[in-house]
């Protein structure tokens, strides 16, 4: 997870001092991403369950906002880069908040030709995977911004840098709740209904 959040920020090129939205940032992901981006000199802003405000304020988040109070899109505007771990539903309103110029990129929207030709996909692919993402590249051209999407690959050097990272910090699993595997019904209804602290976890004994 903290290689996955590495490579986003990598991807964005960022500059100490600049600001990063982190979507849902009192999940798994958040708890990674969050001392990532500080690494980066970032200024972070995260949204989540309030519960989980101070947690993520000890890992380095500058400010929170409580989307059961209120919506970060009424709040936020012309922060230099998002970190999407939402999705479809939510990608317009963090194109709406992300400057002119601005990037985004997504753990959770759709590839795009971009991510084909990065990746080294053949033309057949590249032209596949433009026509997926072309609605998220669609929503970033209207303000000049870009859209990335990334799925993480190994990368040796990556972790290396991970371990420095979190030489001098406590690198904490975020786990929500713990279900027997006989729960696995409720475990699934537990993530499909959002929300989560962090990981979802099967006991099998």
């Amino acid at each position: 997870t903290a290689l996955t959040a590495l490579q986003a920020f990598e991807l964005l090129h960022p500059k100490a001092g600049e600001t990063v939205f982190i979507s849902g940032g009192t999940g798994s992901l958040g708890a990674m991403a969050i001392p990532v981006a500080k690494s980066f000199g970032l200024t972070v802003i995260t949204s989540g369950n309030g519960a989980s405000e101070e947690r993520v304020r000890k890992l380095g988040a500058d400010q929170f906002i409580d989307y059961k109070k209120e919506d970060y899109a009424d709040v936020l505007s012309d922060v230099d880069y998002v970190l999407d771990t939402l999705g479809d539903r939510e990608l317009p309103k963090e194109f709406g908040i992300l400057k002119r110029g601005g990037s985004l990129v997504s753990l959770r929207g759709l590839p795009n030709g971009e991510f084909a030709a990065r990746s080294d996909m053949s033309f057949i692919k590249r032209m596949m995977f433009k026509m997926a993402g072309r609605k998220y590249d669609k929503m970033a051209a209207a303000k000049g911004q870009k859209y990335f999407f990334i799925f993480v690959h190994e990368d040796g050097a990556g972790l290396e840098r991970i371990s420095e990272i979190f030489k001098d910090a406590p690198l904490e699993a975020s786990v929500d709740e713990v279900f027997s595997l006989d729960d696995v019904n409720k475990a699934m209804k537990k993530v499909a209904s959002g929300g989560s602290k962090g990981k979802t976890i099967l006991k099998i004994s």
